[in-house]
This record gives structure tokens, C-alpha cells and sequence, in this order.
């Protein structure tokens, strides 16, 4: 059994997941640089958001555009260690750089950072101190950052101390509460999104008694040491930033960047008349191949990006693992992946990330329509009706839906197709996922996207195979898969662990209420005047990465 979580932190969701790109337009004035007319570098840059931010609060974030907001904004003690690939940069697995810590060093169940001397925050100018950190560290506790934080073995505020001024420390523990070896894996989980270093005394002014994190604050005001800060923002429309004046750490080579929301639009028309020079989000495969033929830099990276199915397995028509078994058979793999992706992604055989020790193609076996009838056959030949909810902002998710559903006709599966916004889905999935009581026999099954943000193989399982997974909507239950999570999420690496975890694939593979699809990757693009793309787990653009093309 998985530890509790708080009930706070049950609203992330997408601890790892979710990124379904929606496209929303506007009209604005050119940007500089386009395609292959346009390879001057651009004064400033300029992106397409498909919708506000809902948060500011790094603790806090829970879209993509709260958590880009929040890595270009706030530091971190570490971040991502990240190598050249091509015309872009790509993060290292597992291994972290300093960034507010300039080093640290790990003793038994304890890493302990040294902080980076002469760091100030902005606007205030207060020095960043292990006080800020621990302060910041512990009200992530409180708020979305719980969940990661629990991944990694953090589960008390007392784990977290400063054992003076320019010294961090951090105790991990297993789910029993008793220490457990400190290793990359710990550190990894510091480099994401939720736990940006925050002015501590900035804050705590504007907390109350019955706010003492000053959430309500940070909500709406930024009080890191960025590379950038926000200068001005428009409610609904835009967001401004601005580099830090020297800033001491991963300064910024241009000096603002607009964030723009838009409103349904085309956001592969707004690159070529060059309104954005920035996109990530709007973009379908077909729109990337096209840009980077006109001249556009459209770069990919195989980060661990998934399109997934999960079947409602404990009521209904898949509580039957012979039919799950037939439906993850019978599933157009290769026609997703040619139809969909167009060629810009792979089939998925795991949700673990291929460079994560403990990974196993375990689903790889399955893609036979005629072993998928025999199980049908063996099931009993039911006739079955049911639904499949998929998000609604794109049209990749429709074309995806309606292979599936044609995929499983043949096995006298009729499916409904029913799009839903991606809010709306999410909160189904969690809904369901984390109920005191079974679900409807009519839940039928999601398709969805996921990314996992730390790369060992314990951060898949515990959302989608454990039972209480924040986002196991399949409601999957099963002993062995529990009991060696519980064994091994926070053991140090090995070769025991690692065969673990290829067991706890089989046995997910096996029930198949879960089932990889595509590794969908990501893809951004910039005009051909922006180079410096870098790539992380997290779906969002790192803009203080981003130069101009020489």
C-alpha cells in the first residue's frame, strides 16, 4: 500500500502528467524573426500560451504555464545537468547541476547543500540564505510539492534544517518512517518545478494568521532571485517578464520575453507572420514538420512524454483481465503513431523511461489482433458498449480516439467517444483514482498524456500502478506490485532494485488496465533568429536558455 498523501496535494495531477495543447490566438503586433525570410535575431521574445496562469505560487503550480511561469521566475538549489544532442540540449537523466547550491554532499540518509554565496532576491535585494530554503522547502510541504516531495522520501518539515546560514540539510526516510540512503534520486526531485526558493521575509510580511505561508500572496507575486521577474501583467491577455539586472545565476541572454494568451487561433500562423517567435503549446506534428521545412528551428527531444489508455478495471465490462488484455492486443500502435505523430514519435512499450535503471519493454508483446480475438473468444465473446474520454482542445486526441475506437469494433467493442476538457478529465481521473468507493461499471476507459518529471522507474508506479495512486484511475490493486514498491521506492539504487521494478512492469503489462501507446516526446519551436532550446522532463521552455542564432 502506497503512503497517504495529503489531501492538498491529491489536486496535482500532474505530478506528472498532462499535457494536452490547446489553441487559443490573438492578433498582435510582429515579432522580429521568422522562417527562413526571417533569420535575424528578434529584440525580445515572444510566446503563445493557450491560457493564463492559474498560480504564481512555485509551492503551488499545477498547469504547464504555472510551472513554465515558475522555472523561469524561481531558482532552485539544483537543476537539470543538461548535454548537447543535435541543435538543442537535452537533460542527463538523473544528474542535477548546481544552481542556488553550488555543491552538496550525501552521508548515509542525509544530503547537506552549500549555498552560493552573494545570491540576492528581487525586487527586495535580501540575500538568499538556508533560512529562505527552509522556509520554502517545508511550505511546499503544505501545497502541491507534497507529492514529489513524499516520492523522494520527505515527509516531515523536520527533515529539512539549516544547520547554519549557508548550509541546507535534508533527512530522507521510507514509508515507514526509518532512514533511508540518500542518492541521486533525492536530488533529481529538486530540480522540478514546485520547489523554487522564495524571499522568505519579502513573504512573511504578507502572511497571516490564518495564512502563514503567505499563499495568498504568492498567488499573485513573484519574490525569487529569476533569472527573470515579472514586470506586468494583463489578466487573461499577458504576461511580461524581464531579466533580473545581474543575476547571478543562469542570466538571461534576452532581455524580456511576452507571454502572450491567445485565443483560438493558429499558432503556426502566428510563427509565420511572426506575431510569436516562441511556441510550444497549439502545435500538432503536422504544424512542426511543416515549420521546420519553411526555416523554422523546430526542434524534437525524446523526453518521457507518454500517450496512454487506462480501462476502469475494478467494475464494468474490464474488471475481466482477459478483455483488457484483448483491448491492449487489438490497439493501433503503429497506426498511431504514423497517423498521429506522423512519424515524430515511437511506439511506447513502459511508462519508465528508457534510461531509468529498472526500465522493461513489457507491453512491448502486445499489438496481435488475432490473439486479441482468441481472448475475446475465451472471455466469452461479450458484446460490450462503452466510453472513452479523451481532452477536447485537440484534434491529435480526436484522430487518436477514433482509431481506437475503430481498432476495437472487430471485437464487438462499440465505443462513445466523449471529449472533455482537459480540467474536467483530470479531475475525473483523480476523482476516480482516489474514491472510498469502487467506481461505475460505465467508467469505461481515458486516453491521456503524462510526463514524468523524475526518471526512476517508483514515480510511474506509485501514480498509475500502486493501489491509491494519485492518478490510477483503472483503480489497479494488486499485492505484488505493492509490496514491492514498498520495498524498493526508496532503497539506493541496484541491481536488486532494478530487477524489482522489471518485475513491477510484467506485472502491470500483465493486468493491462494501463497501456503505453506512443513516446509522444516534445517539440518547440522558435523563428530561425532563436537558438539555445533546451529540453527537461517538465513540459515547459527554459527562455533564460534561449539566444540568439549566431
Amino acid at each position: 500500500m502506497t503512503r497517504h498523501l495529503p489531501r492538498r496535494s491529491r489536486h496535482l495531477v500532474a505530478a506528472s502528467a498532462l499535457a494536452a495543447g490547446t489553441v487559443l490566438a490573438a492578433c498582435s503586433a510582429p515579432a522580429d524573426g521568422g522562417g527562413r525570410s526571417g533569420t535575424k535575431a528578434p529584440a525580445s521574445l515572444v510566446a503563445a500560451w493557450p491560457s493564463d496562469i492559474s498560480t504564481m505560487d512555485p509551492g503551488n503550480v499545477n498547469t504547464d504555464q504555472d510551472k513554465e511561469l515558475a522555472m523561469n521566475v524561481y531558482q532552485n538549489l539544483v537543476g537539470y545537468k543538461t548535454s548537447a544532442q543535435g541543435g538543442h540540449a537535452v537533460s542527463d537523466g538523473l544528474a542535477a547541476s548546481p544552481e542556488l547550491a553550488t555543491s552538496w554532499s550525501v552521508a548515509g540518509d542525509t544530503v547537506t547543500f552549500t549555498l552560493r554565496s552573494g545570491v540576492k532576491f528581487h525586487p527586495s535585494g535580501n540575500p538568499v540564505t538556508s533560512a529562505d530554503v527552509v522556509w520554502s522547502l517545508q511550505r511546499a510541504l503544505k501545497l502541491n510539492g507534497a507529492v514529489e516531495l513524499n516520492n523522494s522520501g520527505v515527509f516531515a518539515a523536520d527533515q529539512i534544517t539549516a544547520p547554519d546560514a549557508t548550509h541546507v540539510a535534508i533527512r530522507y526516510r521510507d514509508g515507514d518512517g526509518k532512514p533511508a540512503k540518500a542518492s541521486e534520486v533525492n536530488i533529481a526531485t529538486l530540480r522540478t518545478c514546485w520547489y523554487g526558493i522564495v524571499d522568505s521575509k519579502a513573504a512573511r510580511a504578507h502572511a497571516t494568521p490564518a495564512d502563514p505561508i503567505a499563499a495568498d500572496w504568492l498567488k499573485s507575486n513573484v519574490a525569487g532571485t529569476g533569472p527573470y521577474y515579472v514586470a506586468s501583467r494583463q489578466s487573461g491577455q499577458s504576461l511580461d517578464l524581464a531579466a533580473v539586472p545581474g543575476a547571478a545565476v543562469d542570466a538571461p541572454k534576452f532581455s524580456s520575453v511576452k507571454l502572450r494568451v491567445v485565443n483560438d487561433g493558429n499558432v503556426a500562423a502566428l510563427l509565420r507572420g511572426g506575431s510569436v517567435n516562441v511556441a510550444q503549446y497549439g502545435l500538432s506534428p503536422r504544424d512542426t514538420k511543416s515549420l521546420g521545412s519553411a526555416g523554422f528551428h523546430a526542434e524534437h527531444a525524446d523526453t518521457s512524454s507518454y500517450l496512454y489508455l487506462q480501462l476502469a478495471s475494478d467494475a464494468g465490462p474490464f474488471k475481466d483481465p482477459l478483455v483488457r488484455r484483448a483491448v491492449a492486443q487489438a490497439l493501433p500502435y503503429d497506426a498511431l503513431v504514423k497517423n498521429v505523430y506522423y512519424g515524430q514519435a515511437e511506439r511506447a512499450d513502459s511508462y519508465v523511461a528508457k534510461n531509468a535503471a529498472g526500465y522493461a519493454p513489457a507491453w512491448k508483446d502486445y499489438g496481435d489482433p488475432a490473439a486479441a480475438r482468441k481472448l475475446m473468444e475465451q472471455a466469452g465473446s461479450p458484446r460490450i458498449s462503452t466510453k472513452l474520454r479523451y481532452p477536447s482542445e485537440n484534434t491529435d486526441f480526436a484522430t487518436a480516439a477514433q482509431l481506437i475506437k475503430s481498432s476495437l469494433a472487430p471485437l464487438g467493442i462499440d465505443v462513445t467517444l466523449q471529449p472533455q476538457t482537459s480540467a474536467a478529465l483530470i479531475t475525473a481521473i483523480i476523482g476516480r483514482a482516489t474514491a472510498e468507493q469502487a467506481g461505475s461499471p460505465g467508467d469505461g476507459m481515458v486516453l491521456f498524456t503524462l510526463s514524468t518529471y523524475v526518471e526512476d522507474a517508483k514515480t510511474p508506479v506509485k501514480l498509475w500502478s500502486v493501489t491509491g495512486g494519485v492518478v490510477n484511475f483503472a483503480r489497479t490493486s494488486d499485492p505484488e506490485i505493492d509490496r514491492l514498491q514498498s520495498r524498493y521506492a526508496m532503497a539506493a539504487p541496484s541491481a536488486e532494485r532494478a530487477q524489482a521494478y522489471r518485475q513491477i512492469q510484467q506485472l502491470a503489462a500483465q493486468d493491462a488496465a494501463f497501456v503505453p501507446l506512443v513516446l509522444t516526446g516534445r517539440t518547440l519551436v522558435t523563428s530561425a533568429g532563436v537558438s539555445g532550446l533546451t529540453f527537461t522532463p517538465e513540459p515547459v521552455t527554459l527562455y533564460w536558455t534561449l539566444e540568439p542564432a549566431k
